[in-house]
């Protein structure tokens, strides 16, 4: 890739932080013992899981090579264990453990978006929801 400069991956070398892909795990079905009221927590409650990262995918696409990437299934794996085990009250304490999960999938991934919906949340509603986005720290050397 050549920028204004006329030097190849400039743009790249100068803003490893900076990107436009994203993998998305949309709507998940995972379970986990969650609510503020214990007999809430006492049987496990269904939630829909969406679960995006942003990373730099060039290196996978030129390489072909899982490993420059997320693997998404492996990933699904690992929150759909992280609910199981959840013995959260709030579905924002889950949401910053998945959040977590997510970032530390793969030293490529910059941030998460994650979104829980809860479809036993409201009584008359299709289902309450949270969404939250956190950034990886980025150090500048």
């Amino acid at each position: 890739m050549r920028n204004a400069h006329n030097r190849p991956g400039d743009t790249f070398n100068r803003f490893p932080f900076f990107t436009m892909d994203s993998i998305t795990i949309s709507r998940l079905r995972c379970s986990a013992h969650i609510g503020c009221e214990e007999d809430e927590r006492a049987v496990a409650q269904a939630l829909l899981v969406t679960a995006t990262v942003e990373l730099d995918t060039r290196e996978a696409a030129a390489t072909d090579d899982l490993e420059k990437t997320v693997n998404y299934a492996k990933l699904s794996k690992q929150l759909m264990k992280c609910c199981e085990e959840s013995q959260c009250k709030l579905i924002e304490t889950l949401a910053e453990q998945l959040a977590t999960l997510c970032l530390n999938a793969s030293k490529r991934v910059n941030s998460t978006t994650i979104e829980i919906r809860k479809p036993a949340g409201i009584k008359h509603a299709d289902f309450a929801a949270l969404t939250i986005t956190r950034y990886k720290n980025i150090s500048r050397k």
